[in-house]
């Protein structure tokens, strides 16, 4: 999966899908950093329970770790956050042993059968074509209007024209609205599984890649270099602004221990 060296979002599907991993190019083989300083420890506290700050690459020990919001740099000299920035802090994730980071992208068994991932991003506009992009015509992320319930809950009404639910060549789930986010994190979230289809040929795609959406404020970005049957578990989250998307994905041949470990993760997962 190609990644862009500033990621917005950690993508990751609330059902991953059985498939090859959109992920960015393994590191090399030099020694990976080590985890970033503990963002909050107490005295005799252990290195599983400090927060620490997400690396860029290598492997990583069990834990919890902050993926910050690339966009709370309050560089407001090329962009404009009034337009796009995605409104959240920081995203904490906890991890169990055997997970590695690549340019953002949290995944395990990276290029085998097996493998899973997991992405952060602030969307730019769906790919209405994700196979022949470089001349698809373009859409709204399908997160839709706010409507309240008789009983006053918030309500997401996805839309129904172009968007994920509606790319060339995809199965996608029927949408539904989930709790996400951690306790102190309430906001209306929609969830919905996308598969890459087990026939494609990424030789016929444009540039050889196949491309579900733009990665907005970073220009040529796109989550990109789907394989065959991946299935991707997409949230996407109504902070202000522009909507946070969480993508969790997996390959068919993931076994059912693995998939019950990305859940918990998923579980877990806090926004601040």
């Amino acid at each position: 999966m190609k990644r862009a060296a500033v990621l917005i979002v950690i993508g990751l599907s609330a059902a991953a899908c059985a498939s090859t991993q959109i992920v960015p190019t393994p590191a090399g083989s030099a020694s990976p950093p080590p985890p970033g300083p503990a963002l909050s420890a107490g005295a005799g506290e252990d290195v599983r329970t400090a927060l620490r700050r997400l690396p860029s690459a290598g492997a990583l020990d069990p834990g919890r770790y902050a993926f910050d919001n690339p966009y709370t740099d309050r560089d407001l000299t090329h962009r404009d956050c009034d337009d796009g920035c995605s409104s959240y802090s920081r995203i904490v994730v906890t991890l169990p042993a055997g997970w590695e980071v690549s340019d953002g992208l949290l995944h395990k068994h990276l290029g085998e059968p097996n493998a899973m991932a997991l992405s952060f991003w602030t969307v730019g506009s769906i790919y209405d074509d994700p196979c022949q992009w470089q001349d698809s015509s373009m859409s709204e992320l399908d997160l839709g209007e706010i409507e309240l319930a008789p009983d006053g809950a918030v309500v997401l009404q996805p839309s129904t024209d172009g968007g994920l639910l509606n790319q060339v060549g995809r199965n996608a789930s029927e949408p539904t609205q989930v709790d996400f986010g951690g306790p102190q994190f309430r906001q209306p979230t929609i969830r919905l599984e996308l598969t890459v289809p087990s026939t494609l040929d990424l030789a016929v795609c444009d540039q050889g890649e196949y491309r579900t959406w733009t990665e907005w404020d970073v220009p040529g970005s796109a989550n990109s270099h789907h394989a065959p049957g991946q299935i991707d578990a997409v949230y996407m989250v109504d902070v202000d602004r522009r909507p946070l998307v969480i993508d969790a994905s997996h390959m068919p041949a993931t076994s059912p221990e693995d998939l019950a470990e990305l859940e918990a993760i998923l579980a877990a997962l806090q926004i601040e």
